[in-house]
């Protein structure tokens, strides 16, 4: 606390008590919310230092005359949430702490039951609206039963008025219809004569009423104009599809380009042809003589918009008789742009020996318009060389160069299917090429060349994205040149074979992700993933291609979640996957090819290892295999779950300065044992003993539009720790240990990363 009156009563803490909520979680969602209807006079204000204290940076004096403001707004608030009999209870309690004189506010807040909602009645004087909002009742955000809110009715509201919009009535607003709340109890329209039977009636209302209070909602139309309920149909859409940034859409209403193309359900208005007609025509859903919908109107806005080729984009409509005329006005984007990047990196060799210094540049080329359609094309070359720095070795290691070339159609290509789109639903078809080659000097030649097609759905419902990728056809081909030098290395370190693939692959993979906020929950946000990949099910039946033809079905799952607090967060994640390797070929059997495995250790993994430098299971294998190197691990099974409480230490504007503690759990393994290495199977029994565990903590600069993490992670559990069941001892710590092998290997790990682990 900074710059506290002495000896003067001030303002130290808020406190809101709930007395009778119906649930834990519910109590303190309200406290939450009610927080922030203290009168500002009232309202302690506290920043965030060093993720867990709270500071007053200006102490305010009590002003005890603004507690009613403070109970009005507290009030309307809980009648909005359905609590319309709240009793709230202000408590001022003053506590001296050496010269500070400190008062904590407490409102007590007893919520009594809530008002439910008895009926539900549309009573619309014009029949086609009266029929429609009967006809979709079923949708309505009010239910016999619920407690009434202020928001419920506000979205029961705006629901009709978009339902009657997408009928075609373009004029009507939500100007035009009400909810009329009746809080009277039936039974007191009827009083007897008898004053002691008015009494009774009365006082079994009232007993009834604080028992279980209930109202009745109808929904009404105001004095209507004719205009108001006439359905208006879809006359024209006018796609203008090279605005420039600083033309005035009003003034091409009255002034139109001069170009245009007429189709059956648009005209295409241009100065220059940047764009096919077609194009607009594939991408709306909306047809001429349709009823008018807005919704649907607003989807095809975002529709182009989620296209890439056009920069801004504006609408208008216009009145026609009885038609409206659609108006888009199209910004385009540059369509062309170069990047050029080069890249230096240094490393320790696997193969050979000595530091490795990499240089390579990147050429990627970017047309976001190929054939004029809106098709994005991505061109990639890169060329590549690597540096040995021992004055003993050869200095250029390792040749390289790789070219790709991606296109992405913003519809269903498929054979006898017709180009069109369809509301709430983006659908694109995916296509790549890619080719490479590298040398490595005097061990190996790998060259490659790989391409798939496929398809991507993509839907957005009650604030959650899902989208589905089918590849149908994956294609990967390969063909390696061993030289004298490789062979002698496999023969002092025969793991090392399953990193040099010799075998081709043909598969099909489907994928499944769900994400976005939580219908129950407004600060939970979750992601699932599920994906699936076969290869070679019905190819390497023939005996002519199983050769050289991996055959292997590969799972995997992820589920991610988070809850958002005012200052902190909290994250957790689970994954797995499996692969199974069923080919009946003898050269190609076993295991993964190494490209489809799984890996653990790095920043966005288990953090407490380097990247791949975790597994398999409680092995030893590769810490006893090879004098003094680290090779990389691969494994058919992996099992991870992740955990992260995330909070603010500092922010400035929009810049933060974050923390986070995390815990890491998971490992990699084999499917089956192996003979040579029977600890880097599965096993249930064998589970917790094979479980590594890594504990950290880090930093996280947040500039808003990314975010730049530096983690520090040390292993408490390694499954290939040989002391105390693999449980770091703290009584006698090591910061690095020495493997069998004469590796030095710390217990701890740097990480840097760009953007959240998960």
């Amino acid at each position: 606390m900074h710059n506290y009156p002495k000896e003067k009563a001030f303002l130290y803490n808020n406190k809101i008590v709930i007395k009778d909520a119906p649930s834990r979680h519910s109590a303190k969602e309200l406290s939450i919310a009610l927080d922030n209807y203290w009168d500002d006079s009232l309202k302690v204000r506290k920043i965030r230092q060093y993720g867990f204290f709270n500071t007053i940076v200006k102490p305010q004096s009590y002003q005890p005359e603004r507690m009613s403001r403070t109970i009005q707004y507290m009030a309307n608030f809980l009648a909005k949430e359905g609590y319309h009999h709240p009793v709230l209870t202000p408590i001022v309690t003053t506590d001296t702490v050496k010269k500070e004189w400190r008062i904590t506010l407490s409102m007590q807040v007893e919520l009594n039951k809530k008002t439910l909602l008895d009926t539900i009645t549309y009573q619309l004087s014009d029949p086609i609206l009266q029929d429609i909002a009967l006809k979709n009742s079923s949708a309505s955000y009010l239910q016999k039963g619920q407690a009434y809110s202020n928001e419920g009715i506000n979205n029961e509201l705006d629901r009709l008025v978009a339902l009657f919009r997408s009928r075609g009535f373009y004029n009507f607003t939500k100007e035009k219809i009400f909810a009329e709340v009746d809080t009277i109890d039936a039974s007191l329209m009827t009083l007897s004569l008898d004053p002691l039977s008015q009494i009774t009636q009365v006082t079994e209302a009232k007993e009834k009423k604080n028992q279980n209070p209930s109202w009745k909602i109808s929904f009404q139309l105001r004095n209507l104009t004719k205009g108001t309920t006439k359905p208006y149909v879809i006359g024209q859409q006018l796609f203008y599809s090279d605005v420039a940034v600083l033309d005035n859409p009003d003034t091409l209403l009255l002034h139109p380009p001069v170009q245009r193309d007429s189709l059956a359900n648009l005209i295409h208005l241009y100065t220059i042809p940047k764009f096919k007609s077609s194009l607009f025509k594939e991408q709306t859903f909306i047809q001429k003589g349709s009823p008018f919908n807005e919704t649907s109107y607003y989807q095809t806005l975002n529709r182009f918009s989620s296209l890439g080729a056009w920069q801004q984009i504006d609408a208008r409509t216009t009145l026609v008789n009885d038609s409206v005329y659609l108006h888009y006005f199209l910004v385009p984007n540059m369509r062309r742009s170069f990047n050029f990047d080069i890249e230096g990196s240094k490393n320790t060799a696997q193969i050979g020996s000595g530091n490795l210094l990499g240089l390579s540049t990147n050429l990627t080329y970017r047309d976001k318009n190929v054939q004029r359609k809106a098709i994005p094309s991505i061109t990639s070359l890169r060329f590549g060389v690597e540096l040995n720095l021992n004055p003993d070795e050869k200095v250029t290691q390792t040749l390289l160069w790789n070219i790709g070339q991606t296109y992405s159609f913003p519809n269903l290509l498929l054979p006898f299917v017709k180009k069109e789109a369809k509301p709430n639903l983006n659908v694109k078809t995916n296509f790549s090429l890619y080719s490479s080659y590298m040398d490595r000097l005097d061990y190996y030649q790998l060259k490659s060349f790989t391409t798939n097609w496929g398809y991507e759905w993509k839907k957005v419902k009650n604030g959650r994205e899902q989208v589905i990728n089918y590849r149908p056809m994956n294609i990967e081909l390969y063909q390696l040149n061993k030289f004298s030098k490789l062979d002698s290395l496999l023969i002092l370190n025969p793991f090392l074979r399953s990193s040099f693939n010799e075998g081709n692959v043909v598969s099909q993979t489907i994928n499944y992700t769900n994400m976005g906020a939580s219908s129950k929950n407004a600060h939970q946000q979750s992601y699932l993933r599920l994906g699936i990949e076969e290869a070679g099910g019905l190819l390497g039946l023939n005996e002519k291609f199983n050769q050289d033809l991996y055959r292997y079905i590969k799972l995997e799952a992820e589920y991610r979640s988070t809850y958002k607090y005012p200052n902190t967060e909290i994250a957790w994640r689970i994954m797995g996957g499996w692969g199974n390797n069923y080919s009946n070929n003898a050269k190609l059997s076993g295991q993964l090819p190494f490209f489809k495995q799984f890996t653990a250790g790095g920043p966005y993994s288990m953090r407490a290892w380097g990247l791949r430098q975790l597994g398999l299971g409680s092995s030893t294998f590769y810490d006893t295999s090879a004098q003094r190197q680290n090779f990389d691990r691969f494994g058919d099974l992996q099992l991870e779950a992740n955990f992260e409480y995330r909070f603010t230490l500092l922010q400035l504007g929009s810049y933060k300065i974050g923390s986070a503690l995390f815990a890491d759990m998971g490992n990699i393994w084999n499917t089956r044992d192996l003979g040579n290495d029977p600890n880097a199977g599965f096993k249930l029994d064998r589970l917790y003993k094979d479980l590594a565990i890594g504990i950290g903590t880090g930093l996280r600069l947040d500039f808003d539009y990314f975010i730049i993490r530096i983690d520090y992670a040390m292993k408490m559990k390694d499954p290939t720790r040989s002391y105390n069941n693999g449980w770091l001892d703290f009584g006698n710590m090591k910061w690095t240990e020495v493997k069998p092998n004469g590796l030095r290997v710390n217990n701890y790990a740097w990480q840097f990363g760009i953007g959240l682990p998960f």
